[in-house]
């Protein structure tokens, strides 16, 4: 059990949820106003753990994947030159995303970019196992771009509910 051993007057706990329960519910004021707080910071930062939790894990494994079709292309004999074309349509998908993302947003919301441009990102990661090694280079350099442009859009859509969360949980006065 995770009881106290300095204080026998503090309540036995018999697992790690207890104690957090505990903690949680132990307020130095009874107050409702304290209550209500404490409910709407709750209420406040669970969005904002989980959107800056996934934009988190959306950033390494975009760069991951990014790494590991750079170091698949170059095992091809793909020039520095083929590989920087397939990576630039990644980034200008982006930029024209970015133009876009903000209207989307307005329009279906924060939780529909963020869950569209991980979905999308899923599919781009799906896609691009079906790469085929045997592919002539300017075929495989098509696939590859296309599922890097999936991936660009997929990352500023994806960008855009990672950075608007914090607006929407920092108060007004800051």
């Amino acid at each position: 059990p995770l009881n106290s051993l300095d204080n026998p007057k503090e309540p036995q706990h018999t697992t790690m949820t207890d104690v957090f329960d505990d903690t949680i519910t132990n307020k130095s004021s009874d107050s409702k106003d304290d209550d209500t707080k404490m409910n709407l910071t709750s209420n406040a930062l669970r969005p904002f753990i989980i959107i800056s939790t996934s934009y988190l894990l959306f950033t390494i494994t975009d760069g991951a994947i990014r790494m590991i079709v750079l170091m698949h292309a170059y095992n091809l004999n793909f020039s520095a030159l083929e590989v920087a074309i397939m990576f630039s349509f990644y980034e200008l998908a982006g930029v024209f995303t970015n133009l876009a993302a903000g209207l989307v947003g307005a329009k279906w919301g924060i939780k529909f970019t963020l869950v569209f441009g991980l979905t999308l990102q899923l599919v781009s990661f799906g896609l691009l196992f079906a790469w085929n090694s045997e592919w002539e280079k300017v075929h495989a350099m098509v696939y590859v771009i296309a599922t890097q442009v999936l991936a660009g859009i997929a990352k500023d859509l994806t960008k855009l509910g990672g950075k608007t969360v914090t607006k929407l949980v920092t108060p007004e006065e800051q």
